[in-house]
Order: C-alpha cells, then structure tokens, then sequence
C-alpha cells in the first residue's frame, strides 16, 4: 500500500507540475472546450446555443459533452486559464490509478504487487500526454474501470451493479467511439459471466433500478445520436466515406492492366477479374485489416507511437508504453493464453485485448490514433502488470529490471520537459494566447488590429482570452465579417480583425488607417517587416511578429 502511495503522489506531481505551460499553449480542442464550459457556467447552453446537450455544438463537430460539463467548476473557481481547462484531465487520470490498484487487488490477484499496475498506468507515456491535456477521451479509461468494478462486485455478491451503471452510463458520454466498443463489452461481459450471472437471485433494488440508472443516463447520448446531426462527424473520419477510395481502385486496375502486358489507352475498360480483384470492398478490407494490425502492433505500442504529437511524446524507441515492457507484455500474454480454461479473468483480458482496437480501426487513421485507441490501454496495462508480477518475483531479475524500467521513466520526464516542448509547440499553437492579449491590449492605440495566424484559425484563441459573453455569441451568428482589401478577410470584433487562414505576403499589402497587424512568423517575407512587438517560441525563434501594416495613400 505504501509503494501504491508513492507512485501515486509521483502521478499526481507529474501531472500537475506545469501543466498550465507545458504542453505549451492551447490547440484549437482545448480552447474549444474552455469556451463551451464558459458558456455553459453563464447561460446553460452551448456557444450555438443548444440547452444542456448530451454533444455540444462546435465549429468542427459535435463532440461529447461528459468533459466540458465537469470543467465547469474550474472555470467557475479559476475562471478561463489554460489550468482550469486542463486540471479536469489531471484529477481524472488521478483517479483512475485508484481503480487500477483495485482491479489489480480483487481481480487480478496480484497481491503485494498490485502497486505494479499503477505504476505501469502512472508512467505510460500514453497516459502521460492524455492526463495533462483537455482532451474528453481521457475520461474512457476511470470510468470504464469504475463500470466494470461494480459489475464484477454485482457478479461476485448481487450488489454494486448501481456502480456498473454509473460508470458504464458514464463512459458512454465520455467519448465518441464508446458508442461502439461499450455495446461490445457489456456483451462479451455477460457472456464470460453467463453461468454466474443466471445464478444471481435479481431483486427489483439490486437490479431492475440499475438498469433503470443506466438507460437513464445513455438515453440523452442515444437520442442526440440517433435522431441529431452527430453521424456527420462519423461520415467524415469513417473508412468507408473516403473519397479517395475509387481513385486508388481505379489505380490500382491501371497497374494490374499494364503489368499484365495492356497497351495503356485513353478511356481503358478493366477486366472481369481486375473489378474482382480490386474494388471497394477489397480496399476496405485492406485498410481495415492494416489498421487493426497496427493498433496491436510493436510499432505503435513500444516503438513509435502515434505520430501526432498531440497524442504521444514521439521519443526515440518509445511508444504508447516503454519498449522495457514488451518483455513483459509477452510475458502476460503467455499466461492468458495458459490459463484461458482455467478462469473469467484471462478469457476477458483475451477478448477485451481483440475487441478494443474496433472502434477505432474503422476510421481513417485508427490504427494509430492514441485517443480513438484508449480503450485498450487498460487492458494492456494489466497483461504488462502480468509480465511485470512475474519478473518482480525473481530475485536475479528485479533490480534490473526495475531499474531499466526507472531510468526510462526518468528520461521520459525529461524528454517531456525539454525536447517535446519545442517540438510540439506548433502543434499547440504556441503563441496565439499571447498573440490575441497583445491585440485586446493594443486595441486601443490603432484604428484596427489584424490578427493573422495564417494557416489556423485564432477566433477561438481570441474567445477564449476576452471571455467574450456566450449569451452575445449565440446570438451573433452569422459571425460579423469584413474584407479589408482583396483576399485579405475575416472576422470583426470591435476594431479587431480576426483573418481567415491564408497565406498573405505583408511586405506588399498596403490598408487604409493606422492599422497594427500580428502575424504568425512562418507568412511569407514576413522577415522583411520592421517588428514592434515578437511573441517567442520555446525555442527562441518568433512564434508572431507585430508591425503596423504599410498605409494606402490617400
């Protein structure tokens, strides 16, 4: 229990530890859900307007409200900081250490090492990007964990099921791709639990009025689902929208066709057995397959990761886990798979583990996508904690090893703190928090500032900075715009002009008035402008430049 202590203490100081400065700056997601928790704290409603909903109502898409909802109190106690955003995705991660100990205590039997499957979850460079960041999917993994503690429990003694439907109901508002893997789950539960659960004597209060909990607390989800517009945003990622599946089809026919000998014409026909061979159905099948293959990969899970820096640190032989714990990975493996006959436990971690990546791998890059993914990071945190059980009760080994294991999280640590803030700086658009302060404070020295974050979009950086009132906002839409000069257009707050992504060359754009423009660094020529004011990147170089703009004469 002590050691279970100190790893969580060490948890909780990793997460929090500058957490309102590193990751640096907010991406687009989190400044978004700063927003819509300020607006929900002030009116009830969403930016778009929409009373309470199970999905808020974005700029990008409807996303699951779970989290938002809970960083109400932040903001209501901390107001709108980039700490009160985040510290949501901290308590939880937090927490959930809690519920992996229990498991690993009352389930998986690990006795006095039980305190293996939090540190395992405490350190995994997974977790450790997902705990500090607004992210909703950070919420899966300490609910799923809590629904399924109170299933087991009910399993185990009839009681506690009210807990199963909490965390379940729970999990569901969580995250988009629950909607697919919690249906699955709860079905591959009751049926490695059948003879047991038939076997329970079902009373009205230990039974029917969880069930009654639980469709309670999904029905907003379902309804808003079904019967709402959140299918489009599935529409977009799904691998069976992409529009450039029948280019590649048709590619793919081309070579067929030319390697066979074909004489390449205009306007080809392909053959019986090409449309056979290559179609949509085939290519679906490919990616599919592909995707499911690199989620339960080497590559993703102990070597590289996801390659979007928002979702993982991309340290040299690291991936979602440390490369020290595929020995033990293998090693956890090897005993589900021995005693699979043998107990509930290894037939759910073997089916947890295959079913997992499902949500995921139907979308376009879902064999890489840590969050779509984090369904199985419990699963794979209590087969290593298998392997690691086992290699801890070897006298000859347990030094080493723990001592390996260490040094890689001490190196993470501090790759974390150093390295990974410059390289994933631009990823959480470094800067545009600064950026937008200087414009509010600059406002009243000129007749127009121009915000240009060039290819992005700094309206959300600028609603979230000026608390700008939801109850205004709601009612603004259409946003007011304005066209400054040809091509040179965006979004009109007061005398602050917020541009359009775009690339702009400032060197020879001349406006009317006394204008100061704040553009990100990377427009072109912009090295050619004389500077008033630079906002910096961790790594020293300009994140933005301040100049006044070249004034048209009269």
């Amino acid at each position: 229990m002590k050691i279970f202590i100190i790893f969580a203490f060490l948890a909780a100081v990793f997460r929090f530890w500058q957490i309102g400065s590193q990751p640096s700056g907010l991406y687009w997601d989190e400044l978004d859900t700063g927003y819509q928790s300020y607006s929900l704290l002030h009116t009830g409603r969403d930016y778009f307007g929409d009373p309470f909903p199970a999905h808020l109502h974005s700029f990008a898409d409807y996303r699951s409200g779970l989290y938002m909802y809970l960083t109400v109190p932040w903001i209501s106690l901390l107001g709108m900081t980039v700490m009160s955003v985040r510290i949501t995705a901290a308590v939880f991660s937090v927490i959930s250490l809690f519920f992996f100990f229990y498991l690993a205590y009352h389930w998986l039997h690990l006795g006095k090492y039980s305190w293996v499957s939090v540190m395992v979850a405490a350190f995994a460079p997974w977790l450790l990007i997902q705990g500090r960041i607004a992210a909703e999917s950070t919420l899966v993994v300490p609910f799923l964990l809590l629904g399924l503690i109170g299933f087991l429990e009910f399993i185990k003694n009839g009681r506690y099921l009210w807990l199963a439907s909490l965390g379940f109901g729970l999990t569901l508002w969580s995250y988009g791709t629950a909607k697919v893997f919690l249906p699955i789950f709860i079905l591959v539960l009751i049926l490695i639990h059948w003879h047991r659960f038939r076997n329970l004597k079902l009373e009205v209060r230990n039974f029917i009025l969880p069930v009654i909990l639980f469709i309670l607390i999904c029905l907003p989800v379902v309804y808003e689902t079904v019967f709402g517009h959140i299918g489009l945003r599935v529409g977009e990622l799904s691998v069976f929208t992409d529009p450039t599946t029948q280019s590649e089809v048709n590619y793919q026919r081309l070579e067929a066709a030319l390697g066979s000998g074909k004489t390449r014409q205009v306007g080809m026909q392909p053959t019986l057995i090409e449309k056979i061979v290559f179609n949509k159905i085939s290519s679906w099948g490919t990616v599919l397959i592909g995707n499911y293959s690199r989620a339960l990969s080497t590559t993703f899970l102990f070597l590289k990761g996801d390659p979007e820096l928002r979702h993982n640190l991309n340290e040299p032989n690291t991936g979602q886990f440390y490369l020290v714990e595929l020995l033990p990975f293998i090693l956890g493996l090897f005993y589900v798979f021995r005693s699979y006959f043998m107990n509930h436990k290894s037939r759910l971690l073997l089916f947890w583990l295959l079913v997992s990546p499902l949500p995921s791998v139907f979308t376009r890059d879902g064999g890489t996508h840590g969050p779509r993914l984090l369904f199985m990071f419990p699963v794979l945190v209590f087969i290593i904690s298998l392997g690691i059980a086992f290699l801890l009760r070897k006298k000859s080994v347990r030094l080493i090893y723990f001592t390996i294991y260490m040094l890689s999280v001490c190196l993470t640590g501090y790759y974390f703190f150093t390295i990974y803030r410059v390289n994933s700086s631009s990823h959480f658009n470094t800067g545009f928090i600064p950026a937008v302060r200087l414009a509010l404070k600059q406002s009243v020295n000129y007749d127009r500032v121009i915000l240009d974050a060039h290819n992005e979009n700094a309206l959300m950086a600028y609603l979230f900075v000026s608390r700008f009132p939801p109850a205004v906002f709601q009612k603004s839409f259409p946003l007011p715009s304005e066209d400054l000069s040809p091509g040179i257009s965006g979004y009109r707050f007061g005398n602050i002009d917020i541009l359009y992504p775009g690339t702009r060359d400032w060197s020879r754009i001349s406006l009317k008035g006394h204008n100061l423009v704040i553009s990100s660094a990377d427009q072109p020529d912009i090295g050619s402008v004389s500077p008033l004011f630079t906002i910096k990147n961790p790594d020293d170089t300009n994140s933005f430049v301040a100049f006044k703009s070249l004034s048209k004469t009269p």
